[in-house]
């Protein structure tokens, strides 16, 4: 962790209609933290993820990476930059495997057909973090803790900078939440910076370097979580 800005966000606005989701958010994220966003529901803690991610523009304000300004039309432009968000409704296919889904729009192919061998082999390189996870299994019949490794290990395969986290805790009893932030860490440990969306401020304390709180759209304060109570 070198504490080198990845994501500088100035002046960000954005609303849905007559509902003011953000207003004039500036905020700086380290490359290799894990930052937290914390806040009641409609603070707009999502919305700013949902920006960082390329999923929805801002309407006002720049977004900086790499201290380059950058104008996001989706989230395909964001992965381009190293940038990804794993939602609360996760982007999987049901009836798809767990390697099919890592590498879903990457796969490996040979003579115009799929060379699932080579995937297999692209698999067992890529799980590092242990998960352990049948590469056959049919992911809709994973439990949710299991879908978000997918989600997680598809990341990685796509060589994600930035991971955005949102609610991901929302599903999951505690166990599999403590296993969770201990991924989380990892992936931070390796360098990868993670942003954690939650409205759970105990959690974000437990997981995160630094916190930033939202109200309303607006930016309440950020600094060290171990300063924070």
């Amino acid at each position: 962790m070198d504490g080198a800005p990845l994501i500088e966000l100035r002046r960000v606005h954005k609303h849905f209609g007559g509902t003011q989701a953000l207003h004039d958010v500036s905020l700086t994220i380290s490359r290799g933290t894990v930052h937290g966003l914390v806040g009641e529901n409609g603070a707009g803690k999502s919305t700013l993820g949902k920006i960082i991610a390329g999923l929805y523009p801002p309407d006002a304000g720049e977004m900086r990476v790499d201290g380059s300004p950058v104008s996001y039309g989706s989230p395909r432009d964001a992965l381009h930059d190293g940038l990804t968000i794993i939602a609360q409704e996760l982007a999987l296919v049901p009836r798809r495997s767990v390697v099919e889904n890592i590498f879903l729009g990457t796969e490996s192919s040979r003579a115009g057909f799929v060379d699932r061998l080579s995937m297999l082999r692209r698999y067992a390189e890529l799980d590092t973090l242990g998960f352990a996870l049948d590469p056959s299994a049919t992911v809709g019949s994973l439990r949710v803790a299991d879908q978000q490794k997918v989600e997680i290990l598809r990341a990685v395969a796509r060589e994600a900078r930035l991971i955005v986290m949102d609610e991901p805790t929302a599903s999951l009893g505690r166990d599999d939440a403590e296993k969770l932030f201990g991924i989380m860490r990892q992936l931070s440990a390796r360098g990868t910076t993670m942003i954690f969306v939650s409205h759970s401020l105990g959690d974000v304390l437990e997981l995160c370097d630094e916190v930033t709180g939202l109200k309303d759209g607006r930016l309440v304060r950020t600094g060290p979580a171990r300063d924070e109570t």
